[in-house]
């Protein structure tokens, strides 16, 4: 991948917390940055002529956001822990985000101390489930739609404007709604249209 990716010389400057991000993108992509933001570093990569417009924030030094080649991100956000990954031909609008993790733990005592450990400039991400999303090729998620962590959208698959999805979508479906579920079979490419 080092190859065909042009380094920005030693990372990327993240404004929350003055920390540096590991940045390369195609000399062919075009970024807009509405915000790059870290905690305490990540690494983002761009493929070739992707177009990027999008908020990205990392929520750990390990936090890695790889988006392929001729995908196209919307005024959106993703907010990475561990993994985000887009696959080639992704477009996702505007409005949408994309999560890897709970942010908070589902048990109050676990999380009674969050606002206060931020206020310090830290967080304890140990009671906290996080798993990396993947978006597989030729997805298309439509405007103010959530992902949620550990999900996997398969190759092909659209997710409709303001859907909610919690669990895997399998190749070649729409789905919709909150939480998203599916609605159809699409046509997989060398099929006639249904």
């Amino acid at each position: 991948m080092n190859g065909w990716l042009r380094q920005i010389p030693n990372a990327f400057f993240c404004r929350r917390a003055k920390t540096r991000c590991n940045v390369a993108v195609d000399s062919s992509a075009r970024v807009n940055w509405y915000a790059l933001r870290s905690t305490a570093g990540g690494s983002l990569s761009i493929g070739a002529l992707s177009i990027v417009n999008c908020r990205i924030d990392f929520d750990s030094s390990s936090g890695s956001v790889v988006i392929g080649e001729r995908c196209y991100i919307g005024a959106s956000h993703l907010v990475c822990h561990t993994g985000i990954t887009l696959d080639n031909d992704v477009i996702i609008s505007w409005g949408v985000t994309v999560v890897d993790h709970d942010s908070h733990s589902l048990v109050w005592s676990e999380r009674a101390n969050d606002v206060v450990d931020w206020s310090l400039g830290r967080k304890d991400w140990s009671k906290i489930t996080v798993r990396p999303v993947v978006l597989c090729d030729k997805v298309w998620v439509g405007f103010g739609a959530s992902i949620l962590k550990g999900v996997t959208v398969g190759e092909g698959s659209v997710i409709a404007a303001n859907s909610n999805v919690t669990k895997d979508v399998p190749p070649y479906t729409l789905v919709a709604g909150n939480p998203a579920r599916v609605i159809r079979a699409l046509p997989q490419p060398g099929t006639d249209h249904p």
